[in-house]
């Protein structure tokens, strides 16, 4: 066929251009996806604004009437009281007619109401706790409300806050009352701000919370005489304190607050960050054991235990029966720092329980958490069915004996070609073999060295289970 004057138009046969088409469609579909997402998240968080915005501007406007209900109430009326549950009421001091907590359904929200009311003790005319003419026998001055407003899902925890002062009619007037101040300290002895202070007075049916200002200080002018003021504190990130009742078996070391008329009733409380505790059962050469049952307390100490003894036997707010995992860990979030005793519970089948690490100098079964940080407690076990030696390094005799730390411990066999040296941990203790793999039986030479005491050797047996041998030394 003659093909002359005949043109042929260059292009793509139809499976090319269907190919085309669709890579082209994916991409316009991507493209639309990403425009819809960014626009639908822009959309939400703009939303979001706008909601914030809203409730915000309705807890200012709930802050200001409940301001305005307060300020149109009598100035001996102005103070706040609550539900006992009881059919009765508790109340803040001053006390009141004012409501301290309250939930308010509104459009949009539900707002939480918390409403302080205080006496000032201005320094104007001197103060209750000043001397001479600095020192005001009447130191309900004046009163302030606070009112806070807050609502679930706010930014950032932020909430509405407004303030007012009141004024008493005429000229002030002496009161059957005293001032009560509480003190919340770190351990370093700073004071801790913002810390919740909770106070109940049964005989004076007071139940308030309140906030320590900068210097970690809330003062309570007015407040009724008593003898059974309960305090407690909390803050979050803190370990919570509290006052205690004494017992038949309980000498408290922060027992209820007394308020005297006409004097400053001054009360401190220390409380610290919290720490994690994980407690871990492990062999000497780190394999964590499974499954451990123990016992554990301390942390905070509340008191001393009755009848009285010498020494004093303390008392603490916590203590556990509980058991590591199959990881051989057993974690306490929150927990308060000091001194904690910790042993196994049981007898763990083919170990045997030799301290506490880290622990401390002749207490094999203490250690000591530093408050703020998270530590890791080690109940370490030797294994009791293989050829191994454990020293044990002490000093003196009787009640007076002491363990060695930092105690040198050689231990060698010639003939078996065994030469190790190992140094003492806080409770005086060198464990034998260093390495997983198991001694050989046989006789073996050991000595002993530790700086300001006498050198000690000696000959020790091993034969194919654990084999404790005591060492004493002597101070030169």
């Amino acid at each position: 066929m003659d093909m002359r004057g005949v043109h042929i138009m260059p292009g793509r046969d139809k499976n090319s251009q269907r190919g085309f088409t669709m890579i082209e469609a994916a991409f316009v579909l991507f493209l639309f996806s990403v425009i819809t997402l960014t626009f639908a998240q822009l959309f939400s968080l703009g939303t979001k604004r706008i909601m914030d915005v809203r409730r915000k501007l309705g807890a200012t406007t709930l802050a200001d009437e409940r301001m305005e209900i307060i300020r149109s109430l009598p100035y001996d009326s102005i103070g706040t009281k609550n539900p006992n549950g009881s059919g009765g009421w508790s109340y803040g001091i001053p006390r009141g007619d004012i409501l301290e907590t309250e939930t308010i359904d509104k459009p949009g929200a539900v707002y939480s109401v918390h409403t302080m009311v205080q006496y000032v003790d201005d320094p104007f005319d001197g103060t209750a706790s000043g001397t001479g003419s600095n020192h005001d026998a009447i130191p309900t001055d004046y009163k302030q409300a606070r009112i806070e407003v807050t609502w679930p899902g706010a930014e950032n925890g932020q909430s509405v806050i407004v303030w007012g002062t009141f004024s008493p009619n005429g000229v002030e007037q002496p009161s059957n009352t005293g001032v009560l101040s509480v003190n919340v300290v770190n351990g370093a002895g700073a004071g801790v701000s913002g810390a919740n202070v909770h106070i109940v007075s049964a005989t004076n049916a007071i139940d308030l919370t309140a906030q320590t200002d900068d210097v970690g200080n809330q003062s309570f002018p007015g407040s009724p005489p008593g003898t059974d003021y309960m305090i407690s504190v909390s803050k979050s990130g803190y370990y919570g304190v509290r006052t205690y009742l004494p017992t038949s078996s309980l000498t408290p070391l922060d027992p209820p607050m007394s308020v005297v008329a006409g004097a400053v009733n001054m009360k401190s409380l220390f409380m610290d960050q919290t720490s994690d505790i994980t407690i871990r059962s492990e062999d000497m050469f780190g394999t964590a054991i499974p499954n451990v049952a123990f016992t554990i307390s301390g942390g905070h100490q509340i008191g001393t235990q009755k009848p009285v003894t010498n020494p004093l036997v303390p008392v603490y707010d916590f203590s556990a029966s509980n058991a590591t995992g199959s990881d051989g860990q057993k974690t306490y979030a929150a927990s308060a720092g000091g001194g904690y005793t910790l042993a196994p519970s049981n007898i763990v089948s083919g170990y045997m329980f030799l301290r506490v690490d880290p622990g401390i100098k002749d207490k094999p079964d203490f250690f000591d958490i530093v408050a703020g940080t998270n530590q890791t407690a080690k109940m370490v076990f030797a294994k009791s069915d293989i050829a191994s030696v454990i020293f044990t390094v002490t000093s003196g005799s009787g009640a007076s004996t002491v363990p060695v730390p930092s105690a040198s411990v050689e231990l060698k066999n010639v003939a078996l070609g065994y030469d190790t040296t190992v140094i003492t941990g806080n409770s005086g203790q060198a464990y034998f073999p260093a390495a997983l793999s198991a001694l050989s039986a046989g006789t073996y030479e050991y000595a002993v060295s530790a700086s300001g005491y006498a050198n000690k050797t000696g000959t020790v047996t091993v034969s194919t289970v654990l084999t404790q041998q005591p060492v004493t030394i002597v101070a030169q």
